[in-house]
């Protein structure tokens, strides 16, 4: 034989030694079934079941896990974790009580402990008749950081040490597209969140949140069952955020550490009370459509919806009125449209009074205001800083 022969037979068999092991695997599988069949047919009869015996079975299994967790909800909502009765007792009781919400939160997220490395780096984005703009990029943790705006009013002088506002945004609809490609900073307008802050002589830190992509709605959840699959939550990676922010901004010359106020919008409006609860260098709290009878909101929306605010005890312990318990005895005020489409007002009028009996036992029911005003989804803002002001004074000080 020629020795191509023996070289086209050892291609052969290489040939057949690389897809034989899997020709015989999938026969063996496929007869296998056969075999199954074949046997069940003519083979004695065993129990039998009808398909809706076995779906009834399934269906009282889960009936019964849900009400098994109702129960389990219940009774952590009735739990006090907090013991009312005095504001010492209060207090002592307030650093376990934020200790359990971090451990929810999964908060900090890993690697927190550690000194973030880097510098801040500012860039100058612009300048008009109202403030000056500049981006910051602040470190937080490995290959992550803190972005947003720092604005300061063209009213004051560079020496000024200013107090602070951070103006927290909801999440909305995807912004849309305007002819020239730009969008706004702010307006002149009840629902903005910065104008009436430059106005009222404070500097504002506007924080960009990942609310959006080009890839779709999800990304969100995405990112969301990813921080839990690392051994945190989403919520704690963008708290962490505002943590790192504050120790840069503190630090700066030009602002007054002891007056910063944060004011958040929907989802801006839950990281405003989440943050001012594990953050006390927060004075002053402002939470705009958002807080409500969260059980009835997550309850009667969709099963993934609002999908990071789904939290281990999230509808037990930290039902809204709980949260709000660890930003006092700070002043809060709790703002909702009377026609809010996405959270209802009778849910805010049902979970507003317990802050309210919480602020009053301990004797600084001025401390705690719940408004209404005609609005849907929307932002007030003349009484989020009418409220900050009155508390924490004019840019000129106290």
């Amino acid at each position: 034989m020629s020795d191509r022969y023996w070289i086209i037979l050892v291609l052969a068999l290489l040939a057949w030694s690389f897809y034989a092991r899997k020709a015989y695997d999938f026969a063996y599988v496929v007869f296998g079934r056969i075999a199954d069949r074949l046997k069940r047919r003519s083979g004695p009869q065993s129990l039998r079941m009808s398909r809706d015996s076995v779906v009834d079975r399934s269906a009282g299994q889960a009936d019964e896990i849900a009400a098994y967790l109702a129960r389990v909800r219940v009774a952590a909502q009735q739990s006090a974790i907090l013991d009312s009765s005095s504001a010492q007792a209060f207090e002592r009781g307030q650093e376990g009580a934020r200790a359990r919400l971090r451990q929810s939160l999964r908060y900090p997220p890993p690697g927190f402990e550690q000194p973030p490395t880097g510098a801040v780096v500012e860039t100058v984005i612009g300048e008009d008749e109202f403030a000056r703009y500049v981006e910051l990029r602040i470190p937080v943790l490995d290959g992550l950081h803190s972005i947003g705006i720092y604005l300061r009013p063209r009213s004051a002088a560079a020496t000024d040490k200013l107090p602070l506002v951070i103006s927290a945004h909801g999440r909305g609809g995807m912004p849309p597209a305007s002819p020239d490609g730009q969008m706004p900073g702010m307006a002149r307008s009840p629902r903005d969140q910065t104008w009436h802050a430059l106005k009222a002589g404070y500097a504002v830190w506007f924080p960009t949140f990942a609310h959006y992509n080009k890839e779709g709605d999800d990304f969100r959840d995405r990112l969301t069952v990813r921080a839990w699959e690392a051994g945190s939550s989403l919520p704690a990676i963008e708290i962490a955020k505002t943590v790192r922010t504050l120790d840069a901004l503190l630090a700066r010359p030009d602002i007054d550490a002891d007056r910063v106020a944060m004011m958040g919008v929907s989802y801006g409006g839950f990281y405003t009370l989440y943050t001012s609860a594990l953050e006390p260098r927060i004075r002053v709290a402002v939470v705009a459509a958002y807080f409500n009878d969260r059980e009835a909101v997550l309850d009667n929306s969709e099963a993934s919806g609002f999908l990071d605010w789904r939290f281990p005890d999230s509808l037990g312990l930290w039902r809204d009125p709980s949260v709000a318990a660890l930003v006092a005895p700070r002043p809060l005020l709790v703002v909702s449209g009377n026609q809010d489409q996405l959270f209802p007002i009778e849910g805010a009028r049902k979970a507003a009074p317990e802050v309210a009996q919480l602020y009053a036992r301990l004797g600084i029911a001025e401390s705690f205001v719940f408004k209404e005003f005609a609005g849907r989804h929307d932002f007030n803002g003349e009484a989020a800083m009418d409220f900050i002001v009155k508390k924490l004074g004019g840019p000129a000080g106290r």
